[in-house]
């Protein structure tokens, strides 16, 4: 026993704390493979796209990514993303996606009309747009058709999948997600398709971004991946669709019945 009291012991406790733990090698090596994973899986322009376009907040992203909010906004700032709130961003007016789908995409009305209709500018109605997943038509023939197409094609989808018909990718994105999910890591996963683990992982970022919900939650140490609610939605709908995908002869088989009046045919041709 010590012959001295317990205020004493707290005194020299706190003028002479015992040091903070230093960083062994291990630890340190292991964080820097963490963040050069990070800036594998997560590029600048992904990053921008979730955070300042599709507005999903730092921690929103983490638990889509699994990486921590903290190394995301070193990231960020990394990248010169600007961290800021989304309430300095909002425009006073909202558009929503069905009004505008059905203005842009079937009625076939240019932006500058459907932005006076609404006191805005034009590059505001675009920004809507790119909110929205709905594919902007270019000047020229061949981009204007293949992005009209993305757009209509997206009508032919389960409710649950169109807003991941972004670009004519988009099935493969599906088809990927679908296959990976029986799978307990994304390593393995990546391993069986034959593919990029880090191509996988920014595929289905993507789908989560488009679609503003996590599909899994991602495999920790003596945890498997798997699908959340969300994501088992996801693939059912995914799986209900023929390997080539929407045409015309199987459009009918998989829409949903309250799409009944949409022509397959004509928007698939």
């Amino acid at each position: 026993m010590l012959d001295t009291s317990i205020a004493a012991i707290r005194y020299v406790l706190d003028e002479h704390p015992a040091p903070a733990a230093e960083e062994t090698e291990r630890s340190a090596r292991s964080t820097v493979q963490i963040r050069q994973r990070a800036r594998r899986e997560i590029p600048k322009d992904v990053l921008a796209r979730l955070y300042l376009d599709e507005h999903h907040s730092l921690q929103t992203i983490a638990d889509m990514t699994g990486f921590s909010r903290g190394l995301l906004t070193d990231l960020a700032r990394e990248y010169d993303i600007p961290i800021v709130g989304f309430q300095g961003r909002q425009p006073r007016v909202t558009i929503e996606r069905s009004w505008l789908f059905e203005q842009y995409v079937v009625r076939r009305r240019p932006l500058p009309d459907l932005a006076r209709e609404q006191g805005m500018s034009r590059s505001n109605m675009a920004r809507w747009a790119r909110v929205h997943n709905i594919p902007l038509r270019r000047s020229g023939g061949g981009s204007h058709h293949a992005a009209l197409r993305t757009a209509e094609l997206a009508v032919q989808f389960p409710a649950v999948l169109r807003n991941a018909v972004t670009s004519p990718y988009a099935w493969q994105r599906m088809r990927h997600f679908a296959a990976a999910s029986s799978f307990s890591s994304m390593h393995e996963a990546a391993r069986a398709l034959s593919i990029n683990r880090s191509t996988l992982v920014n595929q289905i970022n993507q789908l989560e971004g488009d679609l503003g919900q996590p599909l899994l939650e991602r495999a920790t140490r003596g945890r498997a991946m798997k699908l959340t609610r969300f994501g088992k939605r996801v693939v059912a709908a995914i799986n209900k669709i023929p390997a080539e995908g929407m045409t015309p002869r199987n459009c009918q088989a998989v829409r949903d019945p309250a799409d009944a009046h949409i022509d397959c045919p004509r928007l698939l041709s």
